[in-house]
């Protein structure tokens, strides 16, 4: 069995070597991974671990799987990450938070069944997919999770939810907001909810989630609302102040009135429950003078857009000003097929917008929206398309591990390695779309059609971006800087140079298509996103 994804194992007491490879073995064991290449590094991100590190991680494997894994192991820069991220202890000893919103509609695997065949193939990014049902629209998604192996665990679900712990935490995530839609999900002891709370305390008990009941799913149904909250209260793996109230978000909480609030909360302090309230709303500061009585901090859902990501910054200190905490979104784009809708996120700009805001403007909790939701391809998770491939969506998920480990140290990480991330669609906004009937449309922005490539370098360079005949060149300062070019036909290449030499080069991980669509003749809006480094692409 080869290994040869890039996979960080810091050392130090978080992470020792035996713990990294146990737990490597365990990732590859379970699918988690298709492959790994073992990049190791100290705690702060210079030289190698021990020699022995090799040889346990064959012994280990040995006992495993019966026969060593490849010894031709590389020990290369990353290129998923132009850093070394810091250590689980650093991250979760932050007196800031980082929480990613979950949506339980989507995990890893719905009915673990091998990949290619599984519901999201065979379903949901299907034109035909579910009898149809989503057929104006071309389908219902046009991304899904990176594969994974079909496991004869019965706990499946709950082992796939492990993994997408680690996942988060591995790049600075350090709890989940976990969006409820129904009593039985949070109750039932296999529900979404219950196991996600199990798979938090499994992997790391500093790793909280925080309930959040959709009050667009509930509107005024105040006992549900009630269960649900009361259905965490218990657990270790549930978010708690100091003081010992439990904290307490919703989707939409402006939907009722604060009195409706101040109702569900008094039942609970009756069962002894406290809460600290920090709702979520479509617009914080048109209902923060209402709720303010009642709330521990606001929270806001956000605006897929890059003046949406800049204009939070004076959110934190108008929140501060009235005592509150302030929990600011940080979204990377939204595309609702189902719409079919989308917000112009300007490649990776709202993202990166949204974090500096965010970094800058000193909120004290930053909320992904979104860890998962993919009929909103919303998602920073890994994600990819029918054809598995493991490289084409992985940039939100990485640029969140440098943005996150800014933001939780307060210190801009030291950048090791050159890394170049792109981002682009595969069609034009105006690409037809004949094999769905609704049209998609843009809103609160005007469309852009560009390829982005995003330099993280140890120092200036020349970046290229290769469209078809043409080739475009940008002088890059040292640091982060981004370069839009026109989108054109073609699979677009990406280069780095010094000196009059090429230190390396890649294609992108799609082709673009004309304004005549892609070949399946749906219209497909996301940003497909990978890297590379000189050690190679990044590939999850």
């Amino acid at each position: 069995m080869t290994i040869d994804v890039y996979i960080h194992c810091q050392g130090g007491p978080a992470q020792s070597p035996l713990g990294c490879a146990i737990r490597l073995l365990r990732e590859e064991r379970h699918g988690h991974f298709k492959h790994v290449q073992i990049i190791a590094k100290s705690a702060a991100g210079r030289g190698d671990l021990m020699p022995a590190f090799r040889k346990m991680l064959l012994l280990l494997s040995a006992c495993a799987f019966g026969a060593p894994i490849s010894s031709s192991l590389v020990f290369a820069q990353d290129a998923c990450l132009p850093m070394a991220m810091p250590s689980a202890d650093v991250l979760f000893n932050s007196p800031k938070k980082v929480f990613a919103h979950y949506f339980s509609m989507f995990p890893l695997s719905v009915d673990n069944k091998p990949s290619a065949q599984d519901y999201y193939n065979a379903q949901y990014l299907s034109k035909s997919g579910e009898s149809g049902k989503w057929a104006q629209q071309g389908g219902f998604l046009r991304q899904r999770p990176l594969g994974v192996a079909v496991s004869s665990d019965p706990n499946w679900r709950l082992l796939n939810m492990e993994s997408e712990v680690r996942m988060a935490i591995a790049r600075g995530i350090t709890g989940f907001t976990i969006d409820v839609l129904s009593v039985k999900e949070a109750t039932d002891a296999h529900g979404h909810l219950q196991l996600l709370l199990q798979a938090a305390q499994a992997v790391d008990p500093r790793f909280k989630i925080v309930v959040m009941p959709d009050i667009a799913q509930f509107k005024s149904d105040a006992d549900s609302v009630t269960k649900i909250i009361a259905s965490v209260a218990a657990s270790p793996a549930a978010y708690k102040l100091p003081d010992g109230r439990l904290v307490v978000t919703a989707f939409n909480a402006g939907g009722n009135p604060p009195e409706w609030w101040s109702s569900i909360f008094r039942q609970l302090s009756a069962r002894g429950i406290k809460v600290a309230f920090v709702p979520t709303f479509l617009g914080w500061r048109g209902k923060a003078a209402a709720f303010a009585d009642l709330s521990y901090g606001f929270a806001d859902w956000g605006t897929a857009t890059p003046n949406g990501g800049r204009n939070m910054q004076g959110d934190p200190a108008a929140a501060h000003a009235s005592g509150k905490i302030y929990m600011m979104p940080v979204d990377p784009q939204q595309y609702r097929p189902k719409g079919p809708v989308f917000w112009e996120s300007g490649n990776s700009e709202t993202f990166r917008s949204a974090w500096m805001s965010a970094i800058t403007g000193g909120t004290d909790w930053v909320q992904i929206v979104t860890w998962s939701d993919f009929s909103e391809s919303s998602q920073i998770e890994p994600y990819t398309d029918a054809t598995l491939a493991r490289d084409i969506g992985t940039g939100f998920y990485n640029l969140n591990g440098y943005y996150a480990a800014w933001f939780l140290t307060g210190r801009e990480p030291v950048i090791t390695h050159d890394v170049l991330y792109y981002f682009y669609r595969r069609e034009p906004s105006n690409a037809a779309g004949p094999a769905q009937s609704l049209a998609t449309h843009v809103t609160n922005s005007s469309a852009e059609d560009n390829i982005e490539l995003v330099a993280f370098l140890t120092a200036p360079g020349i970046v290229k971006i290769g469209t078809g005949t043409r080739e475009f060149t940008h002088d890059a300062p040292a640091g982060i800087s981004s370069f839009k070019v026109p989108s054109q036909p073609g699979v677009p290449t990406f280069s780095l140079a010094r000196g009059g030499s090429t230190i390396f080069s890649f294609q992108g991980g799609v082709q673009i298509y004309d304004v005549g669509g892609i070949p399946s003749g749906v219209l497909d809006m996301t940003y497909w996103t990978g890297s590379a480094a000189k050690s190679g692409r990044c590939s999850l």
